[in-house]
């Protein structure tokens, strides 16, 4: 058993949030931070809805405790508020290398010695930002899937710098809040879970935009091959949120893939531009009732757009 007692997280998204949330949850005393006061009103929601997913989802979660445990986590604006006393750092801001070293630059100066500093990054290397850290011996990935409290696996890769005794450390704290932790033995680009899974995602995106299928019958195949809906790639998509989408397939629009450059112009100029990033917003490539199901395409989703390649 280690001997966490305080985490902070660094971002306050949709993923950032079901981190803090649970850590709260598995007793934990937690400091969720974000840039300003609106992504910290943001947040709150999100905690709420996180929540009534853990009430609804698990067996034998209170709308007391859940409701408790929202309201547990301590928010702020303060990076050296959520570093004072931290044992552990999780960051989970946008997923763009630059915003990763300033937050980092930032951070190095009100760090304890101790704190060992962890990234949630999906699709970068730890190692092309380590530096920024101030402590490389002590940085390594931690990789979460989206709906954690369902999906409650993690990944664990180390740079080539991280201290081994702390990877065990990182292995040893995970399933203290929860998770399964999965060890890599060295840096992967997208790790396990997207390496299987961004290729499934990736081949969908390609189907639409070249106009082989539309979204509804790319879903329904996904789904009787999987199983499981779950794995519906724009459904899937849809509880990412499109930000995390947006800057994940800006990485590959850039190396001049034609089919990415035309996902993401229709994602921004016919969805995100319009206020629907997907199902926290109530709309992205599907519609949701208020109960988070969904209920049919969106209209941007059905819209009959010229195929390219």
């Amino acid at each position: 058993m280690t001997d966490v007692k305080n985490v902070s997280v660094l971002g306050a998204g949709n993923l950032g949030a079901q981190i803090a949330y649970r850590l709260a949850f598995y007793g934990f005393n937690t400091t969720s931070y974000d840039i300003n006061d609106d992504a910290i009103e943001a947040a709150k929601g999100r905690l709420e809805t996180i929540a009534g997913k853990y009430v609804r989802d698990l067996d034998d979660v209170s709308e007391d405790k859940a409701k408790a445990t929202a309201a547990a986590v301590k928010l702020t604006t303060s990076l050296e508020e959520a570093a004072k006393d931290a044992d552990i750092i999780i960051e989970a801001v946008p997923e763009n290398l630059e915003i990763k070293r300033e937050t980092y630059s930032k951070l190095a100066e009100f760090l304890p010695a101790h704190t060992i500093v962890l990234t949630n990054t999906s699709t970068l290397l730890p190692s092309s930002f380590k530096d920024s850290t101030g402590r490389p011996e002590k940085f390594l990935a931690y990789h979460f899937a989206n709906d954690i409290h369902i999906a409650n696996i993690v990944e664990v890769m180390p740079t080539d710098d991280t201290d081994p005794a702390v990877v065990d450390q990182i292995v040893e704290f995970a399933p203290e809040m929860g998770m399964q932790p999965i060890r890599l033995n060295r840096e992967q680009p997208k790790y396990i879970i997207n390496s299987l899974y961004s290729t499934w995602v990736d081949q969908a995106r390609d189907l639409w935009v070249r106009g082989v299928a539309d979204i509804e019958t790319i879903d329904k195949v996904a789904a009787m091959i999987a199983g499981s809906s779950q794995l519906s790639p724009f459904l899937a998509q849809d509880r990412t949120g499109f930000g995390v989408v947006y800057g994940i397939t800006k990485n590959r629009a850039e190396t001049g893939d034609p089919l990415a450059a035309e996902f993401n112009r229709r994602l921004k100029e016919d969805f995100m531009d319009k206020g629907h990033i997907g199902k926290e917003s109530g709309e992205g490539f599907y519609v949701y009732d208020e109960n988070g199901n969904p209920t049919g395409l969106s209209e941007a989703a059905k819209k009959n757009y010229p195929p390219v390649g």
